[in-house]
């Protein structure tokens, strides 16, 4: 009878012992992995949407008869009213730094020669641009003494007549040509139907000439 008891016993604590043991091992390998194991968190970032909005890069500009668009960076220099009608900006407060934009409006320079034309026509009250700026004209032009009351020689580009610079080759100026004249397009106001005369120069004193702000100015405007 005893016997049996002391194999109960020894049951009995073997099942304590392993009881221990099995607490033992379980609390340890919670403590493990709740403190010891580094935490992992990976957070996605929020995606940043970045909206352009073109207008806030130019200046919208009311010259009375007609509305242009030039950079924000750009200032209003003057507007003369002497030989001719002129309305000049700037990108920067020295002529010589940076650009320079002349719009030239019903009293303009028909003589003015040029480095460069860009062709042109009138649609109604805005521009229409026949492609881009031409080659320097000495590149296409034959060597001639101007004619009377000119200043370039008479030069030729996609079958529009303009005046090529000869004499200043150092300058990059690009003028307006079209069918309707030399340095003469027509632009019809919408208001009183009447029909100005417009002429565009671009001047760009850089080694590499960047003609895209010429481009959007033309573009943009409008007649009222």
């Amino acid at each position: 009878m005893s016997e049996k008891k002391d194999r109960r016993r020894q049951t009995i604590a073997w099942l304590s012992t392993f009881f221990v043991l099995a607490l033992i091992v379980g609390t340890g390998y919670w403590i493990l992995t709740k403190y010891l194991r580094p935490d992992t968190y990976v957070k996605q970032a929020a995606a940043i949407t970045t909206v352009v909005n073109y207008q806030n890069l130019t200046r919208h500009y009311d010259e009375g008869d007609y509305t242009i668009d030039l950079p924000v960076s750009w200032k209003f220099i003057s507007h003369s009213q002497g030989t001719y009608n002129a309305f000049t900006w700037q990108s920067s407060d020295r002529v010589t730094d940076g650009q320079q934009i002349v719009v030239y409006e019903n009293t303009i320079p028909i003589n003015y020669a040029v480095n460069r034309v860009l062709i042109v026509a009138g649609d109604n009250d805005r521009l229409s641009l026949d492609g881009a700026a031409s080659d320097n004209c000495l590149d296409f032009t034959k060597a001639s003494s101007a004619g009377q009351y000119q200043l370039g020689a008479p030069a030729r580009w996609q079958g529009i007549s303009f005046l090529c610079d000869q004499d200043n080759t150092q300058r990059d100026v690009v003028g307006t040509s079209s069918a309707d004249g030399i340095n003469t397009v027509y632009l019809k106001s919408q208001s009183d139907h009447q029909t100005h005369a417009f002429f565009f120069t671009f001047t760009d004193y850089s080694i590499n000439p960047d003609y895209s702000v010429f481009y959007n100015a033309l573009d943009s405007l409008r007649m009222h």
